[in-house]
């Protein structure tokens, strides 16, 4: 039984490492451009509203339906070939979504950016499990490779800015085509191994999690961009899908157990490190996913702050964010990871509750800061909780292990948009009564309790004294909405920290160096090819 030590990197690797964080970028920065970008999109082309909800959905419910089999499909055909081919194609849809002249042409390319973008994720991740064998040179290059996704969120809003005001809103896409490009250039540095095919694939299998994941996530949220008003129809058809999408997933999990080869081992979920990760992270974005969107609906609408500036200072958390998933391989060294990841959890449960007790009291500052202490805190959980994720599975799994913190991310961010987004709504809807009220129509009162700037607008057709008085109570109602959304994350964040401290402090990544060297993998099935990396 061989002892050696790990391979370590060289500078070809970190080179490698550096082209592999442009898709991550890449991606994370169409996310919030194209919020920027819908106004002037709805004015140009003039899609109705569900077209509008498929443009802005459709690329994340195909990316998050599909990354399980994309996971599965690179370790059949190679992980660096999927991941050239996704980004070439994400590349292409981007350069022709920003010509398009109708609402469903741009559905459709949103659609094959999707499907592109689902390929890139566990591509990465399978990657650099295999680059990067030495456990520690493993932690900084997810470090590096999660700190991109941040960086492409926090850049996006200045970025999309620029574009908008310069340019027409099809530059948002444009902005992926030097970024593809720029990728397949560097594509001689990827490690182009491909692994030995052991299976077909299983059709039934892809279209279960494809099914499952699509209609999950399309009722949740649905349920959130509906289940606010009353005027929105019934809210059955939505909660419909959800219960039709576990029914799916059960049989989904049914067939995995069953088959000799499945789209996903499910008996990663025996490892602690594996199965306690991924909960601690779908319940993060569940109590957190949400939060930044309450917190920039409060600054424009009860601090008046503008877009830009709103935009500006929202950056501070986004680069508290990377900081702290960079600093995850230097904690470990001195700090387990379970310590490092429920202290954080238990930090950020803290600056939740400390932000909900400050809304209304204090400034955009203050706020700012409890909003940073919260990102710095939650960053290191994303790093570790990935790097323990995919190093718990076999070499040769590292793809659909990887797919799986994506699909939880995605589960979780639609569950906190669907729960936070409608208990916000539900109280705020409840706290609008007092002055300001009295004397309103059924269909006023409804208008002004859809959100603060439909109350502004039905204040403007009020007397001056009930228009200022129904302004100020949709204010203080909406403060007291977004204390009730952070209260729930404080409330959720510190039993998961507790739980992750305790679940997982038997877990060291050193010893899973060790195992790694002992046996050549984590997990059964690994070859000594799998341990190394194999160059073009």
């Amino acid at each position: 039984m061989s002892t050696r030590a790990p391979r370590r990197a060289t500078w070809r690797e970190w080179l490698a490492l550096a082209v592999m964080t442009l898709p991550l970028l890449m991606t994370a920065t169409d996310m919030t451009v194209l919020f920027m970008a819908l106004p002037t999109i709805t004015e140009d082309l003039a899609p109705g509203s569900t077209q509008m909800l498929w443009i802005l959905h459709v690329g994340e419910f195909l990316a998050v339906s599909l990354v399980l089999t994309m996971g599965w499909l690179g370790s059949r055909i190679g992980r660096r070939r999927l991941l050239l081919a996704g980004v070439a194609v994400y590349g292409l849809a981007s350069l022709a979504a920003a010509f398009a002249t109708a609402p469903e042409f741009l559905i459709a390319m949103r659609a094959l950016m999707g499907v592109a973008a689902a390929s890139m994720t566990p591509s990465i991740l399978g990657l650099l499990r295999v680059v990067f064998a030495d456990s520690r040179q493993f932690s900084l290059a997810v470090a590096v490779v999660m700190s991109a996704f941040s960086a492409g969120m926090a850049l996006g809003p200045p970025l999309g800015g620029f574009v908008l005001e310069h340019f027409w809103w099809g530059g948002v896409f444009l902005i992926n085509v030097p970024v593809a490009a720029l990728l397949l250039l560097g594509a001689p540095l990827l490690p182009g191994r491909r692994e030995e095919a052991d299976g077909s694939v299983d059709l039934p299998s892809v279209l279960l999690s494809m099914a499952a994941i699509i209609t999950v996530i399309f009722g949740l949220q649905e349920l959130a961009d509906r289940g606010a008003t009353a005027s929105d129809g019934p809210l059955w058809p939505y909660l419909a899908s959800v219960a039709v999408g576990l029914l799916l997933g059960a049989a989904f999990v049914r067939r995995q157990l069953r088959l000799a080869d499945p789209l996903m081992d499910m008996r990663l979920f025996a490892l602690p490190a594996f199965s306690v990760s991924l909960t601690a992270m779908l319940l993060m974005l569940l109590a957190y996913g949400a939060a930044d969107m309450l917190l920039v609906q409060y600054l424009q609408t009860d601090l008046g702050l503008s877009p830009a500036e709103t935009g500006m200072l929202m950056i501070v958390p986004a680069l508290a964010s990377i900081v702290g998933g960079m600093a995850a391989p230097v904690l470990t060294r001195w700090i387990r990871p379970s310590v490092t990841m429920g202290g954080g959890m238990l930090v950020a449960s803290a600056g939740a509750a400390a932000l909900a007790l400050m809304l209304g009291e204090v400034g955009a500052p203050a706020l700012i800061a409890a909003a940073t202490v919260m990102a710095a805190a939650l960053g290191p959980l994303f790093t570790l909780g990935v790097n323990l994720i995919v190093v718990s599975a076999p070499v040769r799994r590292a793809g659909a292990a990887a797919a799986m913190s994506d699909v939880a991310g995605g589960l979780g961010a639609a569950l906190s948009m669907a729960f936070l987004g409608s208990m916000t709504a539900v109280v705020y809807r409840r706290g609008l009564g007092g002055p300001g009220t009295e004397g309103l129509s059924e269909p006023a009162l409804d208008a002004a309790g859809e959100s603060v700037g439909g109350a502004v607008g039905v204040a403007g057709g009020l007397p001056v004294g009930q228009g200022e008085q129904l302004v100020d109570a949709a204010f203080a109602a909406f403060t007291t909405a977004v204390q009730a959304g952070y209260g729930f994350g404080a409330a959720v964040l510190a039993p998961v920290g507790l739980a992750v401290i305790w679940l997982l402090r038997r877990v060291r990544l050193d010893a899973m160096d060790e195992d790694t060297t002992k046996e050549g993998s984590v997990g059964e099935g690994a070859t000594e090819e799998d341990a190394a990396p194999a160059h073009c």
